[in-house]
């Protein structure tokens, strides 16, 4: 597995490089560690003005990043699971600079810390963080510590967010690429919309489709119950109505514990298959634990040519 990971100076992004380097996943990993450097006039120095000339801050930023990322390869390398190690200290914009090391390099999987430190590592890794999960074309994890002692990743409940689309059975796929503890808890989520918000004679006309829905979501989540009981692993499966299916998602994780909430990218409709569903998103800006967002590069590949032939028809 190939993965990219994010790096600077502050401690959320150290607690990412410990989460991503003891994942227990199965095969050798392929790490791309990135550190970005970013030109000034995209820096928030708060109104202060730099105190140097272009050239001196790219010099100074660029060694600084060089030696962080260095540190981190360097213990990377010793770990036994770890295949290669592959550095990069771009220069420009963080957000399409991350993406496309994680194109050229063809990562499986970026890692992100969800927020910096200081002027500089919040543009690396706060607001950076949310785009790149949401036009990556890859999974991408965003790793949110539950406390600032807790830097090393201890994964005892995990959500996996079903929806009833095919990205449901990618997730069991990366359940599968994991090691995990047999005292590993998976919590199987579905959330059936209400539909409070409609006039009470729509609700009555919707109610068999409710039901069946309902029957087959059920149907669902027992199968995979089932695959994941197989894999030795303790299951727990949960129905939850709400008029927010985000919002619900997000009060689950917290009420239970969870350690790492799972998600798929899309809502219905090709633009959010494009981009990052509204559910998914929601989950990535309001839950206490780290989001995993599941992706299918062909699919997006397909989603991204479709829009492309939609708005060459439209001119």
């Amino acid at each position: 597995m190939r993965v990219l990971l994010a790096v600077d100076s502050s401690p959320y992004s150290q607690q990412a490089v410990e989460f991503a380097s003891h994942l227990p996943l199965r095969k050798p990993v392929d790490f791309d560690l990135v550190s970005v450097v970013a030109p000034p006039m995209l820096v928030d120095t708060g109104g202060m003005s730099m105190p140097m000339d272009f050239g001196s801050f790219l010099e100074i930023e660029t060694d600084r990043s060089r030696e962080a990322i260095d540190a981190v390869a360097s213990d990377l390398k010793s770990q036994d699971h770890v295949h290669s190690v592959h550095t990069h200290v771009p220069i420009g914009p963080p957000t399409s600079a991350l993406l496309d090391v994680a194109d050229e390099s063809g990562a499986d999987l970026i890692v992100l810390g969800a927020i910096g430190h200081s002027a500089i590592e919040r543009v690396l890794l706060g607001s950076v963080s949310d785009y790149v999960a949401t036009h990556a074309d890859m999974s991408t994890l965003v790793v949110r510590p539950t406390s600032e002692a807790d830097v090393e990743p201890d994964l005892k409940k995990i959500m996996l967010a079903l929806s009833g689309r095919p990205e449901d059975e990618r997730m069991l796929t990366w359940l599968r690429e994991l090691k995990l503890r047999p005292n590993v808890e998976v919590h199987l989520v579905r959330v059936l919309d209400r539909f409070s918000y409609y006039r009470q004679d729509l609700r009555q006309q919707a109610s068999d489709a409710w039901q069946a829905q309902h029957e087959q979501a059920q149907a669902q989540i027992l199968d995979f119950e089932t695959k994941l009981q197989q894999l030795g692993l303790n299951t727990e499966t949960h129905f939850v109505e709400s008029d927010h299916v985000g919002e619900a998602l997000v009060e689950y994780a917290r009420r239970h514990g969870c350690d790492l909430a799972v998600t798929g990218d899309s809502d219905s409709g090709l633009l959010t298959r494009v981009f990052l569903g509204s559910t998914s998103r929601y989950v990535l800006r309001h839950a206490d634990c780290s989001v995993l967002i599941i992706r299918d590069r062909e699919d997006r590949a397909k989603a991204h040519r479709q829009i492309a032939e939609q708005s060459l028809a439209s001119t």
